[in-house]
């Protein structure tokens, strides 16, 4: 007979005091952190389940997963020599996605009105666009320095896509779901100063050619839905002060400083109902 243990009598998570501290950091721990250092703790040490509503992600992952198949399928047919992918890709793609996320056939519908026109301009702009996507979900690694004498961290990383331009340079573009954003907004992004920082210390690779990636010449915040990318770029200097800020950041989740930050955020958290601080 299979005895099912009491929910109540299994083990809790061990607390942030004593926990271990994850291995590597991206820039959504980092991110996270930097709002609130007990979300951090819930999140990424103790590793508690968080509370999101179902479908709260669907459509943006379904447009990732179309805008990824899509790119995929370009870079395979010009190492092969075959035509460019046609919507099918796109449609096929983003309806498989939505089809799995357990969202109920009429929200399904309404993902599937909406996405189209998304898809449809994402096809235009590519067939428009004289660079190429040479990578795709492109992952990084590289060691940061927290303090003399203190072991480095691996800061982690997958970057939507990398682009080539005829001239040779490179674009690096994260594309987003969410409400356009204006250019100084874009100017200040963090995440893209995250992909940059990993880019000029040598962190992205050609997968074709496993060849270490110029440093980028642009980054982009490709917005799906007006079907616009905004550019930007990031200076050396801008740089060094995003690794001072990572370096500080990691220094403080080692000496384990997960006080909470009450505040307008907490009525979006997914740990409202765990956090004993959480205000609104």
């Amino acid at each position: 007979m299979t005895v099912i243990a009491d929910p109540v009598s299994l083990p809790k998570p061990p607390p942030a005091a004593v926990a271990a501290l994850p291995a590597r950091e991206s820039y959504s721990s980092i991110s996270t952190y930097q709002g609130c250092p007990r979300r951090y703790a819930y999140r990424y040490v103790e590793r508690l389940p968080g509370e999101v509503p179902l479908g709260w992600f669907t459509f943006g992952s379904a447009v990732h997963a179309a805008f990824e198949a899509f790119d995929r399928a370009r870079i395979a047919a010009r190492a092969s020599g075959a035509g460019s992918p046609d919507y099918e890709v796109l449609d096929s793609a983003f309806g498989k996605a939505i089809d799995r996320s357990g969202c109920e056939p009429a929200e399904i519908a309404r993902l599937r009105v909406r996405g189209e026109p998304v898809l449809r301009a994402f096809q235009v702009r590519e067939a428009a666009s004289s660079a190429e996507p040479i990578a795709v979900e492109l992952g990084f690694g590289i060691d940061v320095a927290v303090a003399p004498d203190e072991p480095t961290v691996r800061f982690v990383g997958y970057i939507d896509r990398i682009d080539r331009r005829p001239d040779g340079a490179i674009d690096l573009v994260d594309h987003k779901t969410g409400k356009p954003r204006d250019q100084p907004d874009v100017d200040r992004d963090q995440q893209l100063s995250a992909y940059a920082f990993a880019g000029a210390r040598g962190g992205l690779r050609d997968p074709a050619t496993r060849e270490i990636l110029p440093v980028p010449a642009r980054l982009g915040l490709h917005f799906a839905e007006p079907g616009m990318t905004v550019w930007t770029t990031r200076t050396p200097d801008q740089l060094d002060a995003f690794g001072q800020q990572l370096s500080a950041t990691v220094g403080a989740i080692r000496r384990r400083e997960f006080a909470a930050n009450p505040g307008w955020a907490c009525r979006w958290c997914d740990y409202r109902a765990t956090c004993p601080d959480v205000v609104g």
